[in-house]
């Protein structure tokens, strides 16, 4: 093997030292303050006067122009142009980073809730209480693992790949585990059948995709198997959900407590512009300007709701709890604010339809679960990011599996990101449907929790283990920390993060110039232990857009530490799934020339050059070693003169794009 030469004979300097070159940096902007404040002279007494007129006078209106009238917030425009924006934009929602995800698509999370719903199964297949038996699996048909509003398809992939991982531990052959995407746009359907990381699970009859509008369709048929999930052909196995970041943007009402009264909010939805053309440009969410109104209800005003009036009964029970507990818990006579996820409701009505009444659900979004969260009068705050988002009120959506006589988890914590919980309805309720609401008043639905989730240990494990004690957000505020907090984090402490979060792609690429900087200095234990985890960091990589080059970081790291046959594997990876680039082609020509393969080094050096003619580092090297082959072959006496170029010339090129 012919080593390039470096110093001391250590590997290449690592990126931002003096050999390897880093990905061009995106160029910064000092913050800027919000405001400029700027001394000035103290006014005259006239001066200040006319000033004081000025405050005096009612600022003028901004401009608005209204799109819609005084609605109920469910049936309002806000929902249409929610829908809108996903439609338009598509999987680049997600690919482009305008809709945050990393926090609910890495490996972590789907490890996580593959761990929750291990415990459900263990307890489901016990059978050791009523509770369970009535959830009792058959090991001979399918279970339907139902993901809502899926996206990209990132955390579906880490689920099913983290269930698949715990076949020989779980008590239900995997086999038998049917994950289903669903979205309501059918672009992102096509995405998902032409990602090569889903691929073979779809071949294994483990995946499958459809259309699937959660607030408003009854049945889900199958895009492969033709299978038809609805009412009339219920699930032989109780229903899985998984909802991450959805609820949030799934259709709200509004109420509030006031003076011992229940109000609904009503919105009219304007924007700032002064003029709209198209009243479902998503660009109108940039430019929201809301006005609410609120009047007196009674809580029976989901029973005379089409959509809703099957459901009514136990909506009706969720509002009456509300406004008996703040008009008996509100001595400062501050009322309440109230967001009622009443999309997240008709969706798990839908679904635990298709199964008999039988759902375990997990869900993870910004929300409360806290009631004393809602104390005060206020309108709802929309979060703008791209698309749009409310709180989401897990409070709520627990009550409504405990009035059917199912049980909520929720993770107490309340500085969080994401809040996850998860709710169990066994298809069965010891409380008639027709009795009173007294009886749930108080703390009386908590203490149901806590009795019915008594009779699901393992799932109430599990629950605690990995959603709370630490859980998905925990990990989330951990990596985030690291990189922002320290400004040179040992290599120690990001391999330990590394192994926590199951060697992330997003997470590795996040500090990958970390670990380069610091590998070559490492300890041989340490960098053993990386050379076991970085092949586990392809094996997760989930690919959206072409900017992120995981695979040509894992060469940029192998290439460090002097296996240029495993660096080789990872440029031509790169160059497979993201596309020839001169930088990568200048690479793999260093790691032939490192190997002895000086043809090789050459035609990669030539193929560099042909896809960037002006790119001297590799047409340097291309004259340097067509003159060791020379030599070689006897056709030039004075020599290449190998050991010139010193460490410089070793150093492999960062950054796949420049």
């Amino acid at each position: 093997m012919v080593s390039v030469p470096v110093e001391n004979s250590a590997p290449p300097p690592p990126p931002s030292s003096s050999g390897v070159a880093a990905p061009p940096a995106v160029p910064s902007t000092p913050d800027q303050p919000l405001t400029s404040v700027v001394s000035l002279p103290t006014p005259t007494s006239d001066a200040a006067a006319a000033d004081k007129d000025k405050k005096d006078e009612p600022p003028s209106a901004p401009s608005r122009v209204e799109l819609e009238g005084f609605t109920r917030c469910s049936d309002s425009l806000l929902w249409k142009l929610m829908m809108s924006f996903y439609d338009r934009k598509g999987v680049s929602s997600w690919s482009q980073g305008i809709v945050p995800h990393f926090i609910t698509s890495n490996a972590f999370i789907g490890r996580t809730y593959a761990r929750v719903l291990a415990g459900f199964i263990e307890d489901c297949c016990r059978k050791k209480n009523d509770l369970q038996s009535n959830l009792a699996l058959d090991e001979s048909k399918p279970l339907y693992i139902i993901e809502l509003g899926t996206g990209a398809g990132k955390f579906s992939f880490f689920m099913l790949k983290a269930l698949n991982e715990m076949a020989e531990t779980l008590s239900f052959p995997v086999s038998k585990i049917v994950y289903v995407m669903t979205d309501f746009t059918q672009e992102n359907v096509n995405f998902w059948l032409t990602h090569p990381m889903l691929a073979d699970y779809v071949n294994a009859g483990q995946l499958d995709f459809a259309v699937f509008d959660a607030v408003n369709d009854k049945e889900i048929t199958l895009r492969n198997s033709g299978v038809t999930l609805s009412p009339d052909n219920p699930t032989d196995n109780p229903i899985c959900v998984v909802a991450n970041y959805l609820f949030d943007t799934l259709c709200h009402d509004i109420f509030q407590v006031d003076g011992g009264e229940l109000k609904e909010g009503l919105v009219s939805v304007g924007s700032s512009r002064e003029k709209e053309d198209d009243i479902l440009d998503p660009e109108i969410i940039k430019n929201f300007s809301n006005l609410y109104k609120y009047e007196t209800i009674e809580p029976s005003y989901y029973s005379t709701t089409t959509s809703d009036s099957s459901d009514g009964i136990h909506l009706e029970r969720i509002l009456a709890w509300y406004k008996d507990f703040f008009a008996n818990n509100d001595p400062a006579s501050t009322g309440a604010s109230i967001l009622f996820p009443i999309g997240a409701m008709r969706a798990l009505r839908h679904l635990s339809a298709m199964s008999a009444g039988r759902a375990v659900v997990i869900s993870g979004d910004k929300g409360n679960n806290n009631v004393e969260q809602f104390r005060g009068l206020m309108d709802p705050h929309i979060a703008v990011h791209g698309s749009f988002s409310f709180m989401v009120n897990y409070h709520a959506v627990g009550s409504w599996f405990t009035s059917q006589g199912g049980f909520a988890l929720h993770n107490p914590q309340e500085e969080a990101s994401l809040k996850v919980s998860c709710f169990v309805l066994p298809g069965q309720n010891s409380i008639p449907d027709d009795a009173s609401n007294a009886p749930f008043f108080g703390d009386a639905m908590e203490q149901m929790d806590t009795e019915r989730a008594a009779q699901f240990p393992q799932l109430k494990r599990a629950f605690s283990d990995y959603a709370c004690d630490f859980g998905p957000n925990d990990f989330f505020v951990m990596q985030k920390g690291l990189k922002e907090e320290s400004p040179n984090p040992s290599l120690k402490s990001v391999c330990a993060l590394l192994k926590l979060g199951d060697w992330d792609p997003d997470v590795f690429y996040k500090f990958r110039d970390v670990i380069l900087n610091q590998v070559c200095q490492a300890n041989a234990k340490l960098r053993n232990d990386l050379c076991r985890g970085i092949p586990r960091v392809w094996e997760n990589y989930y690919q959206l857009d072409k900017e992120k080059d995981v695979a040509f970081e894992c060469g940029r790291f192998f290439y460090g530490i002097r296996d240029f046959a495993k660096a080789l594997r990872y440029y031509t990876i790169s160059s497979e799934t993201i596309g020839e680039h001169h930088v990568t082609m200048h690479n793999m020509g260093l790691c032939y020339y490192s190997l002895g393969f000086l043809e090789d080094a050459i035609e990669h050096f030539k193929l560099s050059i042909g896809l960037n003619k002006n790119y001297a580092k590799a047409a340097s090297w291309l004259e340097k070693v067509q003159k060791e082959v020379a030599v070689r072959d006897g056709k030039d006496e004075k020599g290449a003169g190998g050991e010139a170029e010193g460490a410089e010339g070793g150093a492999v090129e960062g950054g796949g794009a420049e």
